[in-house]
């Protein structure tokens, strides 16, 4: 709650699926989370402020780098020197699903990591962590025994899950396998009674245009930002 307003699960869905379902997966430090480095180095924050900010550079080694996902812009500060800044948009998917192309996927297993992990370092849609299937499932198209295309699940609270990893190998892009493979994570998440979401860069046209097609629709604009632990003196100073 703030300022006596109730808000939705997804204006803060990191710090939502870290106090819920990913409680396991993190670490809080005052009112901040840090998911645990195997999976990603990415913070979330309660909400942007001065003590929460001085909270996050106590719990940072000077000169290391993390990422925070916040519904605003943030500053450096003394302890904090923020890197870049990247807009990602929010879509959610609360329609019928429409028809997927008539192409056969797979569910993934831990026997696939290795081409899981070849496919992203080739088409680049984020990092895989070591522990990525342990946080939801994936459905995969190979062409023969090479993997050329996958999504995947990743947060997972209250009613919503998040549609990730999206992903084909250049040599396979125009042949309708994204669709395929975000169609079947968007119909496991659906048969489960849960809400499909995700997270696109407000630059990458093709992959919004995907996801519009298969009934995402823009709810809000969120910002990725790389921030800094600088060697200034302050309060999160040990």
């Amino acid at each position: 709650m703030a300022d006596g307003l109730v808000l939705h699960p997804l204006d803060n869905h990191l710090w939502n699926a870290l106090n819920g379902a990913w409680a396991g997966y993190s670490r809080a430090v005052g009112r901040i989370r840090l998911l645990s480095p195997d999976i990603a180095r990415v913070v979330a924050l309660e909400a942007v402020s001065p003590a929460n900010l001085s909270t996050l550079a106590w719990a940072m080694a000077v000169g290391e780098e993390i990422l925070v996902i916040a519904p605003q812009v943030l500053q450096s500060t003394a302890e904090l020197e923020v890197q870049s800044v990247k807009p990602v948009l929010q879509m959610v998917a609360d329609g019928p699903i429409p028809a997927a192309p008539d192409i056969a996927t797979v569910r993934l297993s831990a026997a696939d990591f290795p081409q899981m992990l070849a496919l992203v370092d080739v088409a680049r849609p984020g990092p895989l962590g070591p522990r990525a299937l342990e946080l939801g499932n994936f459905r995969g198209i190979f062409d023969g025994a090479k993997l050329v295309a996958l999504a995947g699940e990743r947060l997972r609270f209250d009613r919503y899950t998040e549609v990730a990893t999206v992903c084909t190998h250049p040599d396979y892009r125009g042949r309708g396998y994204a669709r395929a493979v975000v169609s079947a994570v968007m119909q496991e998440i659906v048969d489960a009674g849960r809400t499909p979401f995700l997270g696109v860069d407000d630059s990458n046209i093709a992959a919004i245009r995907l996801y519009e097609a298969l009934g995402f629709t823009h709810r809000s604009t969120f910002y990725l930002s790389l921030v800094k632990r600088t060697g200034e003196v302050g309060q999160a100073d040990r």
